[in-house]
């Protein structure tokens, strides 16, 4: 059963003020989206669909490969072999600002 309640308290965790640089708020988002579990199924590609999002409209571009194992390391954090600091790591690694004015 889909539960608001979690998936409102994942969300706002990147807003909370702890998370105030873009590459801690996408962890966060990832990391609280995929393990509060408040959807029934799907948590996992909803998180890193609202990462994509966030990054895009706060005017900032994510550098991967096209066929980079983004699958991978959400299971990484589903299965808790990924920190939380070393995925804010992996996001400040790849995230920077967009070169398109919106």
């Amino acid at each position: 059963m889909t539960s608001l309640h979690l998936i409102e308290s994942a969300v706002a965790r990147a807003y909370s003020g702890y998370h105030r640089p873009i590459h801690r708020k996408a962890a966060a988002i990832l990391h609280s989206v995929v393990g509060n579990h408040g959807f029934t199924d799907g948590n996992k590609r909803t998180a890193w669909l609202l990462v994509e999002i966030l990054i895009e409209r706060s005017g900032f571009h994510l550098s991967i490969a096209d066929d980079a194992p983004i699958d991978d390391l959400v299971v990484s954090v589903a299965d808790n072999q990924i920190t939380f600091e070393e995925l804010c790591a992996w996001f400040k690694a790849r995230i920077s600002k967009s070169d398109t004015a919106t």
